[in-house]
């Protein structure tokens, strides 16, 4: 069994559990897991407790996520960009 098989089985045998108890113990074998990730050149353990962006990237991405709320950013709409893409392109 190959592991995509074996993590679509258990995925499974997850959905169909009742025990509530059951569940539990398998939330808490995860809960110390990070998964590893293979992107570039070495696969890294991701710990959610810890981000990928430094302070400023944080602070400016904060600020960008502000402007775009408050109505200050200039936004394109999705289909217009889409198709820009495709005239260019040939996507």
């Amino acid at each position: 069994m190959n592991i995509n098989q074996l993590k679509i089985e258990l995925l499974q045998k997850i959905i169909d559990c009742n025990n509530t108890e059951l569940l539990m113990e398998i939330q808490s074998s995860f809960s110390s897991f990070y998964p590893e990730v293979n992107e570039g050149p070495q696969p890294y353990s991701k710990d959610p407790n810890i981000s990928a962006l430094s302070e400023n990237q944080q602070k400016e991405l904060e600020n960008r996520y502000q402007s775009f709320l408050k109505g200050e950013t200039k936004t394109e709409d999705w289909e217009k960009v889409k198709a820009e893409i495709s005239k260019k392109h040939g996507f």
